[in-house]
This record gives C-alpha cells, structure tokens and sequence, in this order.
C-alpha cells in the first residue's frame, strides 16, 4: 500500500497540470530535477518512445495506465545506456570491439564468431557502426528481466 502511495506521489510530481497523461517535457523536467542519476536523453527517449508505444491512442503522450511501465523503462534503458556510454563515449556509435567490451561488462559471454553473428544482425547496414537504439532493441530482446521482457518485447 505504501508502494502504491508513493507511486501516486511521484505521477502527481510529474504531471504538472493534472490531466492524468505525461509528456515528454513532464518526463524530462521530473528526472533532471529529482533523478539526475537517469538523466541521459538517449535511454529517457527509448523509454518514453516504449511507453507511449503501449497505448493504442497513438497520440504522444504517456497515460496514467502507463506510468509504471514507464519508470521500469527508464531504470532499464539507463542501465543499457551505461553499458553502451561505458565502451564507447561521446561519439553514441558502436564498433565491434567496443561490442565485445559491452557484452564483457553485461556478463555474456560469447564466442568470437557468434558475438560478430549477432553485431552483423544490429548493424542492418554494414557500416561497421551500432547506434544505441539499435544496441538497446537487440539488448532488450536478448537478455530482458522476467518482469520487464512483456513491457520491451
């Protein structure tokens, strides 16, 4: 119950006019202000892109229904985005070796032939370069917590 009143607390926090739905500005005001430890804009947009993809308005915004989807979104596309920013820095796009170093820091292990398979599968273009949206969707579908695979499958 007490959970319940938080998560009440918190949705009121960011819905700064009381329409029951969040924008992407709401969204992003409440975490630089109170969770600056989630505050990277490339996991904040998967996570609201995921979340607004879960309604079947299609309008943009993050309703209510949606509100506890969107947090476990945002905690697990930052932590991908750490993974990701780890390896590879400012430059937000992925070489293979910088793969290999991601998948080290994620415990998987792989062999080399199967980890260049998987790149190959990310990089649809062959460009030799794995953007993050691209790393997070393969990610997820690969190695998702049981309480999230319904929410990002």
């Amino acid at each position: 119950m007490e959970d319940n009143k938080e998560l009440h607390k918190l949705s009121k926090c960011m819905d700064y006019n009381g329409n029951n739905i969040f924008s992407l500005a709401e969204i992003d005001k409440m975490v630089v202000e109170k969770y600056a430890v989630l505050n990277h804009k490339p996991a904040l947009m998967r996570a609201y892109k995921r979340a607004i993809k879960e309604e079947d308005k299609n309008d943009g915004w993050v309703h209510k229904k949606a509100f506890k989807s969107l947090l476990g979104y945002l905690f697990y596309f930052n932590k991908i985005y750490w993974i990701f920013d780890e390896v590879n820095g400012d430059d937000r796009r992925m070489t293979f070796p910088e793969f290999k170093k991601c998948l080290t820091l994620a415990g998987v292990q792989m062999s080399e032939s199967d980890a260049k398979k998987e790149f190959s599968s990310i990089d649809k273009n062959g460009g030799g370069m794995v953007l993050f949206d691209e790393f997070c969707a393969w990610f997820a579908s690969k190695s998702c917590p049981a309480c999230l695979t319904e929410l990002v499958g």
